[in-house]
């Protein structure tokens, strides 16, 4: 670490603290973050789950991991340095992000997490603060919590920040999927529509108690595995009736709407893959889809009018053979265009 030069501190988690750093042979900035546990053998950490995703997931939208190194029983990740988080830029933002500006967003981490679960990971621990930001790009960070999607299970269920936590890992399920990413996504997307969370759970009980105050509470006809496990029997507290999402994001437009939906279903097994959503309308549009006429709380803009050309989408997402379903989604596009012993790993 005598290479390195601190800063000062940008960030303090459950396994580590984050610093800013220099390096003073080549000046580049780095992140460095220190472990809090103590490791005696070389071998312990080589074999951490964070390491060994970093080691082999290579992608523009992830955060790089350039070397590891342990001194006196303490170890050190050096990282590319990003000037900051998605919550520090949701926090600062005095006005609503624009959708072309949400849109950018969503691609750059759909892209990430959809290679990442082709590699075999997925990371359990998606949310604002762990979605990295330098000028409008966006890498996924933290994988503290990565997990490989080959693991068996069971798996622990105290993963993911409250807010962005999926319901069947909040009612206790063993053996949940890489779907518990594409729930926090959904989550993420909506509030980078309202600059606040859409689920914001003070307990466990209350996060499930927000949830169903915009989603309603499932029954076995939405989301029959779910009523089977450990926790459902929470749902008998409260019995409500679904909301328009409309109501919580005015802002958005309909295809924004229909992808949140899909996202946050109950069902983990009805919510797209990272490269379903890819291909949904919301990435194929390019100007807001206005809400009907009738909808009395459609805000009027002052964009100029364009002469639209309508465009009839098929969308699909069902995965089970006996279970499919035909949305068609009718979209408008405008005819415009330290000291001591070290060791260094290398990467």
């Amino acid at each position: 670490m005598e290479r390195y030069k601190i800063i000062r501190e940008i960030g303090d988690g459950t396994c580590g603290n984050v610093f800013m750093a220099y390096n003073v042979e080549t000046n580049e900035i780095v992140a460095v973050k220190k472990m809090k546990r103590k490791f005696f053998q070389w071998e312990e950490c080589v074999s951490l789950r964070e390491v060994k995703a970093l080691q082999k997931l290579i992608h523009p939208n992830i955060v790089k991991l350039k070397e590891v190194t342990m001194e006196n029983h303490e170890l050190f990740f050096i990282f590319e340095h990003m000037e900051c988080n998605l919550y520090d830029v949701i926090r600062e933002r005095q006005v609503a992000f624009s959708e072309g500006d949400i849109r950018n967003f969503m691609v750059q981490i759909l892209q990430g997490l959809a290679y990442m679960h082709n590699n075999g990971y997925f990371h359990r621990d998606l949310k604002p603060e762990n979605l990295l930001v330098t000028n409008g790009i966006v890498k996924i960070a933290d994988f503290g919590l990565a997990r490989e999607v080959s693991s068996s299970p069971p798996y622990t269920d105290y993963v993911s920040t409250r807010w962005y936590r999926a319901p069947e890992v909040l009612l206790q399920s063993s053996a949940y999927t890489p779907a518990i990413d594409m729930w926090a996504v959904g989550a993420i997307l909506a509030e980078l529509f309202t600059l606040s969370p859409l689920f914001p759970g003070e307990s466990e009980t209350d996060q499930l108690y927000k949830i169903c105050t915009v989603l309603g509470t499932p029954d076995c006809t939405v989301w029959p595995e779910g009523m089977n496990l450990p926790r459902s029997s929470s749902f008998k507290f409260f019995q409500i009736p679904p909301r328009n999402l409309w109501e919580f994001i005015p802002n958005a437009s309909l295809e924004a709407i229909d992808l949140i939906q899909r996202l946050c279903s109950w069902d983990p097994r009805r919510r797209p893959t990272a490269e379903q959503a890819l291909q949904h309308p919301f990435f194929n549009v390019c100007n807001w889809v206005p809400r009907p006429v009738h909808d009395a709380s459609h805000t009027k803009t002052n964009e100029p009018k364009a002469h639209p050309k309508l465009e009839l989408n098929l969308w699909d997402f069902s995965t089970e053979p006996d279970d499919c379903f035909l949305d068609l989604t009718l979209s408008l596009k405008p005819s415009f265009p330290g000291t001591g012993n070290s060791t260094i790993l290398r990467i």
